[in-house]
Formats: structure tokens, C-alpha cells, sequence
């Protein structure tokens, strides 16, 4: 049963008036239903999400020596350059002290606006690495130019005036990650010590994901909270989308962040014995200008509903969450 629907971006680009409206209906309906929604014709085609996959190979099949020429630095700040193995914690997102930190077994570059001179971005040096750099810049760049599509077809169903979310996130903060989910046994991934990530949210406004056709991508069933479904690969050119943090917070949780983790591929989940394959994504973190308030923006705090997130900016609160992700 397909619980995620899909949308066409070509609709909204190119459509009337009321295909734009149509578009825009049914993206805020799906992320406050399931905090998901898949999209077509986005502007990124086969060809160039497999070049970004050839180069998320090329890089995460370096030895962890050169890798290392660009590690991150852990800390209350934008992630850039290289991060290895079972650095982050993403289990310590949940609000539950009684539950032990679970390793997640992935690794990830990350990369943030060329034009970001208080957090640099970090390079591979190496002459297998020629064209990197503007490759990513202009994916990056793209990722941007469809988040903000998105955000104007919300302005329109959430009936808030033109602009008022993309004035939000200019200059632009997100982060483009690539990420990788070395080989690991079923028996590791079973002893609940080990995922490939646990359940969280992302803390940005949206996140683009693209995957490779592994699977293990699982979303929470907001029918039976606690409970997931799986997510499996389609074509390449599928994009998943969710909603974040900020956007619940913005929307005072009109619009939830959607639940999701990466666990074992639903067709190996009964077989004992098997080194899961390794697993590539592609995700564009699309987030609120640092200095920018976000708390519940006024047209969804009343004195029925007052505001429930406390006002505070987007470096604030992703320092907030970086701390957790790392200590």
C-alpha cells in the first residue's frame, strides 16, 4: 500500500491557477498527514542524480586516511567536510532518558553555501576530485531553487502572504549531504545496539532526500506512532520529501516533522545470516536564515491555540541540536 502520495512539481512550474492551487493543497495535506510527500519532474534528471551518486562513491571508497584530510570538527555549529562512522548519535534526538544512545553506522559529507565565510566548506584536494567542488556547488544551488518552489506552494495553502517563508531562509543556510551506510551484518543491526540511523526529525524547514535502491527507509505511522513503514526505492529520480522542525515550530504544529529512520531492507528482514549491502542517499537540509526567529509565526498562535515552541533563532536551536548529536 503506497501511504506516501506523490506530487508533480511540473504542475505547479507550468500549470494554471488552479493546478498551482491543486499542487500546493495536496503537498500541505500529505506532510500533516504522514510529514511526507514524494515528488516527480523536479528539474533533476536520471542522468544527473547518478553523477552525484558516482561521486558519493568516489569519495566514501577513499581510505579513512584521506577522508580525514577534511573532517569535520564535532560541535554547536553547521556540520562541513567529512564525518566518519558512529561520530553522531542521532538516538539522542529523542526525549527519553531511560533510552541508551544506539551507534549509527553511516558516514557523510557535508557541504553548505558556497558563499558561507563564517562556516568554510572543506574539499578533497586529490586530481581524482577535479570538478567536485562545482558540481556539488550547482546541486546545491538546484536543491535550493526546489525547496523554494515548495515553500511559495505552502505560502499559497497555508494562506500566508507571498514571500513570507522564503524571505525566511535567504541567505541560504541548508546543507547538502551525502551519505554512506557501510556493510554491516543482520545480527549487529538486530542486537538493538546498531542502526543505520535511528528515528528522528530533521531540524531544518525541508529535506530533499533521493536513495539508491537498496532500501531500509522506514517513516513512522502517525495512525500507531512508534510503528513504521517502509519506503522502498523506486526510480532514481523519485524525491522524498519532509517536513522539519522548523516548519512545525513556525506552524505552531499545524505541520509535524515527520519520523523516520533507515533499518533493514524489508525484504531481508527475515533472513538470518547476510551482510547487508551498503546504501547511498543524497539529502538537500533546507533551513531558516541563522538570525531568524523560529518560534510560531503569528497567524497560527491564538488564545485557543497559544504558542507551544519557545522563540529562539535557527544557529540557536541547530546548536542546540548539534550538542545532543555529539556529546
Amino acid at each position: 500500500m503506497e501511504m506516501i502520495p506523490t506530487l508533480d512539481l511540473s504542475h505547479f512550474i507550468e500549470g494554471g491557477e488552479q493546478q498551482r492551487r491543486d499542487f500546493a493543497d495536496g503537498l500541505l495535506s500529505s506532510l500533516i498527514k504522514t510529514g511526507f510527500v514524494k515528488i516527480i519532474n523536479h528539474g533533476l534528471d536520471e542522468k544527473k542524480l547518478e553523477e552525484v551518486f558516482t561521486w558519493s562513491k568516489t569519495f566514501f571508497h577513499q581510505s579513512a586516511e584521506q577522508k580525514n584530510e577534511i573532517a569535520n570538527k564535532p560541535g554547536p555549529k553547521p556540520v562541513r567536510g567529512y564525518s566518519g562512522v558512529s561520530v553522531e548519535y542521532v538516538s539522542r534526538l529523542v526525549d527519553d532518558k531511560t533510552l541508551k544512545p544506539i551507534k549509527d553506522s553511516k558516514e557523510h559529507f557535508d557541504t553548505g553555501s558556497a558563499n558561507d565565510w563564517e562556516f568554510p566548506n572543506q574539499w578533497p584536494a586529490s586530481q581524482e576530485f577535479q570538478g567536485f567542488r562545482p558540481f556539488m556547488e550547482a546541486l546545491y544551488e538546484k536543491g535550493n531553487s526546489i525547496c523554494l518552489l515548495l515553500l511559495q506552494a505552502l505560502e499559497i495553502s497555508l494562506n500566508l502572504k507571498p514571500g513570507s517563508l522564503e524571505e525566511r531562509s535567504i541567505p541560504h543556510a541548508a546543507d547538502l549531504r551525502l551519505t554512506h551506510y557501510p556493510e554491516i551484518s543482520i545480527e549487529e543491526m538486530r542486537s538493538g545496539l546498531t542502526s543505520r540511523i535511528a528515528p528522528h526529525s530533521d531540524w531544518g524547514i525541508i529535506t530533499l532526500l533521493f536513495q539508491d535502491s537498496t532500501g531500509g527507509l522506514e517513516v513512522e505511522n502517525r495512525a500507531c506512532p512508534g510503528h513504521f513503514f517502509p519506503v522502498e526505492p523506486n526510480d532514481i529520480t523519485e524525491m522524498i520529501v519532509n517536513a522539519g522542525d522548523t516548519l512545525m515550530r513556525w506552524t505552531n504544529g499545524k505541520v509535524v516533522s515527520g519520523i523516520h529512520q533507515v533499518m533493514v531492507p524489508e525484504r531481508l528482514k527475515k533472513v538470518d545470516g547476510v551482510i547487508l549491502p551498503e546504501r547511498y542517499s543524497i539529502a538537500h537540509l533546507f533551513k531558516a536564515q541563522r538570525q531568524v526567529s523560529i518560534g510560531p509565526l503569528s497567524q497560527f498562535v491564538t488564545t485557543e491555540v497559544p504558542a507551544k515552541y519557545p522563540d529562539m533563532t535557527a544557529l540557536q536551536y541547530h546548536r542546540q541540536v548539534q550538542n545532543l548529536l555529539f556529546n
